[in-house]
């Protein structure tokens, strides 16, 4: 079955320089920053990958994303669902 991710994150400290790189990065990863909201991005996996995995990729796209940016400390939330996030 396919998964959807939602992923909010919070960079403190970060400059903006440091986060426009991290958002490349993610951009990169076949991430969707989700309109209007600051810090909230999307993706998902096709059918086949087992969930574990899709969250294992999340955080490894997240921290590859920390190393790009040069960033040592950010807080994330992920949740994967069989539904799209429903975005008002």
């Amino acid at each position: 079955m396919q998964y959807h991710v939602l992923l909010t994150l919070d960079l403190p400290g970060a400059t903006s320089s440091d986060r426009e790189k991290f958002y490349e990065y993610l951009s990169t990863k076949l991430w969707a920053k989700i309109d209007n909201l600051t810090t909230a991005w999307r993706c998902s996996f096709n059918e086949g990958v087992p969930v574990f995995n899709a969250i294992e990729e999340c955080k490894q796209d997240l921290s590859a994303a920390a190393n790009h940016a040069g960033i040592t400390r950010y807080n994330a939330a992920i949740h994967a669902g069989q539904s799209a996030p429903t975005i008002i």
